[in-house]
């Protein structure tokens, strides 16, 4: 097994102070078939109150408050992982996984593309790399076009996007030829931020498939969070206000470091 060290750091600054701060963090990678998480170290800043719970997919999330005022908030996570060089996860199949989701549904551009693909082999995790040598293929890989809201039928229409964009529509794609599929963020060696990827269900246990590098994950890969697309895997997101109630913009300025490296 390989032995990765990683960090996640993100702060964030605004520029009025904010009140009764709410926020739910997904950053707890989670020890599976393929991957051990050892040695987590969090901090969170500020926070009145913190605790841990599970989500509907199996993910940790830290939900916390902060009451007073502050313009800026921050966190952090690091720990080890032990990663096995395989693309192969144990698990059973939600049955939700073979139906399109709300960023994930098909519609005239992805029936063209699946329509016009010619998709060979039985076995469905071939079948899930042809559809994900297809994509690369055909697919240019741009940012600023997308965000984290477009759709995989968008992104299909547009024929460019980043990471998420490529994972939907492969998911999309992959569901609508009958192989389960699921989203997932974690962290890229080498990448320096966060990564999305795939993992469709052979009959028996999932197998992990990157279409935007058009390759089976390997060691080099940490899962973090899955779900039925990005809706289900935001990493951090909250709501606040400001004090006395008023209506007004609040401006934040983020700054976010992603580190993987071998120990």
């Amino acid at each position: 097994m390989r032995k990765l060290y990683f960090s996640h750091c993100k702060k964030l600054e605004f520029d009025t102070p904010i009140i009764s701060h709410s926020f739910s963090l997904r950053l707890v990678p989670t020890t599976d078939s393929r991957q051990i998480i050892c040695d987590l170290k969090k901090d969170v800043t500020p926070t009145e109150h913190l605790s841990a719970v599970t989500d509907e997919w199996g993910t940790t999330m830290w939900i916390g408050d902060c009451y007073y005022e502050h313009d800026t908030f921050s966190y952090s996570v690091s720990g080890i992982a032990w990663v096995k060089d395989t693309p192969y996860i144990e698990g059973p199949l939600h049955p939700i996984y073979r139906y399109p989701s709300e960023l994930t549904h098909p519609g005239k551009a992805i029936e063209a593309i699946y329509a016009g693909a010619e998709i060979t082999s039985v076995d469905p995790v071939t079948r899930a790399q042809e559809w994900m040598h297809l994509l690369y293929n055909t697919m240019t890989y741009e940012k600023g076009v997308t965000n984290v809201h477009t759709t995989a039928e968008e992104a299909a229409a547009l024929g460019k996007g980043v990471c998420q964009d490529y994972t939907q529509l492969m998911i999309a794609l992959c569901r609508r030829d009958g192989i389960p599929a699921r989203y997932v963020v974690g962290y890229l060696y080498g990448e320096g931020e966060t990564h999305a990827w795939i993992e469709i269900f052979d009959g028996k246990r999932w197998c992990g498939l990157d279409p935007t590098n058009n390759c089976m994950i390997n060691s080099d890969y940490i899962c973090l969070t899955r779900g039925r697309d990005y809706n289900d895997c935001i990493l951090d997101k909250g709501f606040f206000r400001i004090p006395g109630y008023e209506l007004h913009t609040v401006s934040q300025k983020q700054t976010v470091n992603v580190t993987v490296r071998d120990l």
